[in-house]
């Protein structure tokens, strides 16, 4: 595996531009590698996850490396206080072209979160759009929570799922081909768990997803 990218490191905690492909930790029913594994053996130091991107998301990703760290950026994404922009590519153009999306998330028996009318976990995500792509549209989505698939659900229940993204309703038209589900972790900011300063991070995208 080639080394992952890092965007910034310091003593108590490390970003990364996570690649397309790999895991963050285990997940049910899959075993090999995963970044956390990856990230450990490249730095030496045992990193610790506080927050994940689904295995096909790109970008930047913070991960603790002491348990100072880790415990203020627990409680940080437990209060949603860090500041989560994504880039997306839309099979279709959101009505309106930009709004914000609050409801219900569940998973449903098979795995795959939907948008329920009651019970399931809050969920906002604030979207803007920023260009057409042909027959897609990009978008800046912003994480105001952070729930499993959160933009993979809110889009698809708009009626626009990602591209490449066929657990949650895309269907390639033509000669449409996408290696992945075309979500990107752009920017993120919050300020340091331990000295306080204020971090604002951007994992520079692919060409299909750059604005």
């Amino acid at each position: 595996m080639r080394a992952i990218p890092i965007l910034h490191r310091d003593d108590h905690l490390v970003v990364v531009d996570k690649p397309a492909g790999i895991l963050v930790v285990e997940a049910p029913g899959r075993r090999g590698p995963t970044l956390v594994d990856a990230l450990t053996r490249q730095l030496g130091v045992r990193v610790q996850a506080v927050h994940r991107l689904d295995e096909d998301t790109t970008g930047a990703m913070v991960f603790a490396l002491d348990a100072e760290a880790r415990a203020g950026l627990d409680d940080m994404f437990r209060q949603h206080a860090a500041t989560r922009e994504y880039l997306a590519l839309a099979s279709a153009a959101p009505s309106p072209p930009a709004g914000r999306i609050e409801s219900q998330l569940a998973e449903d028996a098979s795995g795959v979160v939907r948008v329920v009318r009651s019970g399931g976990e809050r969920a906002v995500t604030h979207y803007e759009t920023l260009a057409r792509r042909g027959r897609c549209t990009l978008l800046c989505c912003r994480l105001e929570t952070g729930r499993r698939n959160q933009i993979r659900a809110h889009l698809a229940a708009l009626g626009c799922p990602l591209a490449g993204d066929r657990k949650y309703g895309f269907r390639a038209r033509g000669d449409e081909r996408f290696p992945r589900v075309m979500l990107h972790s752009w920017r993120l900011a919050f300020p340091h768990p331990v000295t306080g300063a204020a971090l604002a991070i951007e994992a520079p995208p692919e060409a299909a997803l750059a604005p």
